[in-house]
């Protein structure tokens, strides 16, 4: 195989590759023994064809063709490791000679990355929220869970557990259009509850018992439902029985009672208060780690082939719509950006993405280029006590959990998430400093910021690797 190579920016290689006729052999003979088994050829039964009467009866060029998305990837897998090159996405070849083959492959070398003056940033660290307040609201809400329901006297209060019957309708020329009718069902009147319509909890409110009562309510004209927007409805309803929810004290028995048992209140409001506190500073450290990475990768510079941008695009598209149409909104950004995509055509959609998947990709390689600078490694110590601290979170589940990640590839991964932690946690010292070296954080498995989940560095430089998949565009020549 003859292989020329010219580096040409932004961080690509292009390989012509030449192919003797001994090394195309290989390939046609495999594509021959897969073809003859699905062809009908008169006088043989399937698979029993000599190659001979394949190729008088298709011809060369249909094995060649047979045989050539095997040979483009072979061949560009070899090419690249033979020039020793670290290869930073999937290639893309073309076929400039049909036969005998001939490919040119422009390939993806991994991102240079220029840190600039890492050392001069400084992000300043906001301090952790109070978090006494919050442990009331999660005191209340444990109260919540552990309260009773006990029959109640006199008119319906919201948030009361009531069982009623109602029938609800719009008259409409004369005709009357039913909103709801429902018989001795269990209901909870909330503070802006939109159905059946707006205000309709509002109006169970005050209702007596065992009596009939009508009362209307007024839609609003922004209401969703356009067929009951601006419209009177009105409604019967029977107050069957009122229930109203009976608190619990806050005292030693109550703690008692709460997950696996407290001695006392203030053991149990001392792990509320504990467990808010760990987590309002994990929050405040990723937000600072977040802020630090975009400060460095501002002040970075990348050198980046379009095909690697252009891939992950590709990929983020495909992946967010699949999200969209599986209905898995994780915020209301999500939504939105599933509303604005459905307007749009692809190539729209493409450009719509390339900043986000940008920025994401500086991120990751600022990532990798610290770590590799740092010399960060996860050792096995770090990776087992880190599925350790995952099965103990797991509890009945912790032996599926350390089974799971017996598998290398699993932890690997888990690998490069300590790595991410380990560079974010160095990155986030150098930025609070103020004359000292940010000191080298060592990999601490019980340390659980959350790490940037785009971001995944490799600790030392990487072999040449395999390409596993290639973009082809016909041959400029036959």
């Amino acid at each position: 195989m003859k292989v020329i190579s010219e580096q040409r920016p932004p961080r690509e290689a292009v390989l012509t590759i030449d192919l003797d006729e001994a090394e195309v052999e290989p390939y046609l003979d495999q594509a021959y023994r897969q073809a003859v088994r699905r062809l009908n050829i008169p006088g043989f039964r399937k698979g029993k064809a000599p190659r001979r009467i394949v190729e008088q009866m298709f011809g060369r060029e249909y094995l060649i063709n047979e045989a050539m998305d095997s040979m483009i990837q072979d061949v560009t897998n070899k090419a690249v490791e033979q020039e020793n090159l670290e290869l930073g996405g999937i290639p893309s070849v073309s076929i400039e000679n049909f036969d005998p083959p001939s490919f040119k492959a422009t390939v993806p070398l991994v991102p240079s990355v220029d840190l600039g003056d890492l050392e001069s940033v400084r992000v300043e660290k906001k301090p952790a929220e109070d978090s006494t307040a919050q442990a009331e609201g999660v005191l209340d809400q444990l109260r919540q869970e552990q309260a009773v329901w006990e029959p109640a006297k006199g008119k319906v209060e919201m948030d009361d557990l009531i069982e009623l019957t109602v029938e609800g309708w719009i008259d409409e020329d004369g005709e009357r259009r039913e909103i709801v009718k429902s018989e001795n069902t269990e209901y909870i009147p909330r503070p802006g509850t939109r159905f059946p319509i707006p205000g309709f909890d509002e109006g169970l409110v005050g209702l007596p018992q065992s009596k009939q009562t009508k009362f209307t309510v007024e839609v609003p004209e922004d209401f969703e439902n356009q067929d009951y927007a601006g419209k009177t409805a009105q409604f019967e309803a029977t107050i069957h029985q009122v229930k109203r929810k009976k608190l619990p004290e806050l005292d030693d028995e109550f703690a008692k009672g709460v997950g696996d048992g407290f001695e006392s209140m203030q053991a149990l409001r001392d792990r509320v208060e504990g467990d808010l506190r760990d987590r309002d500073q994990r929050n405040a450290d990723a937000t600072h780690q977040d802020e630090v990475l975009g400060k460095v990768v501002e002040g970075a510079t990348f050198e980046m082939s379009p095909l690697i941008i252009e891939h992950e695009v590709e990929h983020y598209v495909h992946d967010r719509q699949d999200e969209f149409k599986a209905g898995r909104f994780t915020s209301i950004e999500d939504y939105q950006q599933a509303i604005a995509w459905q307007a749009m055509s692809e190539e729209e959609l493409h450009e719509s993405a390339r900043p986000q998947v940008e920025e994401r990709l500086k991120r990751a390689h600022v990532l990798r280029e610290v770590a590799s600078r740092q010399g960060f490694e996860p050792t096995d110590e770090a990776v087992d006590a880190e599925i350790e601290v995952m099965a103990a979170d797991s509890g009945d589940d912790a032996d599926q959990v350390r089974l799971l990640f017996q598998d290398p590839d699993r932890r690997e991964s888990l690998g490069r998430v300590l790595v991410n932690r380990m560079t974010l946690q160095y990155l986030s010292e150098i930025a609070t400093q103020s004359t000292r070296a940010a000191a080298k954080p060592k990999a601490r498995a019980a340390a659980k910021p959350k790490a940037d989940g785009d971001a995944k560095p490799v600790a030392k430089k990487a072999a040449p690797k395999k390409a596993s998949g290639t973009t082809t565009t016909p041959p400029t020549s036959a």
